[in-house]
């Protein structure tokens, strides 16, 4: 076998490896598709709520029949998960950037939780459609929940690691507790608007957040 020959047969076997790990085009058109029924349901859920929100509603939006859906998807919830493990990245990156405050006082816990409730205000249909879909199937909250561990186990590193090893544990318990609070808190805040009894409940927040977290780490 002369040299080009072997030059060739290299190529060949390179392009078979890159090939190798990219999608067939029938998997990038069922992707696609998928992502066209997500973002049609995300608008369908913004103009009517989720409960309201039908699946002939959202196919229609997307530009295709009930059979497509449910070559997706089993149900609503199905679809609410869709677009929750979408976001999934970005509400990593808000708990990163919490956990990379180094020596944190309370008010850089306050200036942190500031910018995450403008955040989720910008996107206060997310926080809705997620809230709607817990407290309507527990098989979805149980999957919020494990998510929240995730975080806890993932991203918060440094937050954790600055508590004794036998007590992080518990410093992984509380967060995920610490988050879920700070979920609701958010969603009686920007979803329904709710009076707090004239005090702004992010100062408490903040207080509880940083004696849990930071306070209490020894």
């Amino acid at each position: 076998m002369d040299t080009d020959e072997i030059q060739e047969r290299q190529r060949a076997g390179s392009d078979a490896n890159k090939n190798a790990g990219r999608p067939s085009i029938r998997e990038e058109q069922k992707q696609r598709t998928r992502d066209r029924i997500l973002d049609a349901a995300f608008e369908i859920f913004q103009e009517v709520g989720f409960r309201a929100a039908t699946v002939d509603e959202i196919m229609k939006r997307a530009g295709a029949g009930r059979a497509t859906f449910y070559l997706h998807f089993k149900d609503k919830m199905e679809i609410a998960a869709g677009i929750g493990r979408r976001s999934g990245v970005v509400v990593a990156e808000r708990f990163r950037r919490l956990d990379s405050l180094v020596a944190p006082t309370r008010a850089d816990v306050r200036a942190w939780l500031e910018e995450d409730v403008a955040e989720r205000r910008n996107n206060d249909v997310l926080v809705h459609v997620i809230h709607e879909a817990m407290t309507t199937d527990p098989g979805f909250g149980q999957e919020y929940l494990d998510y929240c561990g995730r975080i806890a186990q993932r991203v918060m590193v440094n937050t954790i690691a600055r508590w004794p090893e036998e007590r992080q544990a518990l410093a992984r318990s509380r967060f995920v507790c610490l988050f879920i609070m700070l979920d609701r808190v958010e969603f009686h805040m920007l979803c329904q608007g709710l009076n707090f009894g004239g005090c702004d409940p992010l100062d408490a927040v903040a207080e509880i957040l940083w004696n849990e977290l930071f306070g209490n780490a020894m």
